[in-house]
């Protein structure tokens, strides 16, 4: 006599809803850990891009004064007394 199928529909349901609640929990709680790491990125990022602008200012302005001290340098020298 042949045996009678099961139903399986009851288990997959079990399995989907166990799967998907699991699922969710844990997307969650690896989406706040990327958001966290993605703010720490951002964060640092920031701080590097300052400390690179602040070094390219006092450069650029160690230059500037530099070329202004040659400037008044040959401003001051008098070319117009001969040799």
């Amino acid at each position: 006599m042949p045996v009678p199928a099961k139903s399986m529909l009851p288990p997959l349901g079990a399995f989907l809803a166990f799967s998907l609640t699991y699922t969710a929990i844990v997307a969650q709680k690896e989406g706040q850990h990327v958001d966290n790491a993605r703010t720490r990125f951002q964060q640092q990022r920031e701080r590097g891009n300052q400390a690179m602008s602040d070094y390219g200012a006092r450069i650029l302005e160690q230059k500037q004064l530099q070329q202004h001290q040659r400037q008044q340098l040959v401003s001051d020298l008098d070319f117009s007394t001969p040799f």
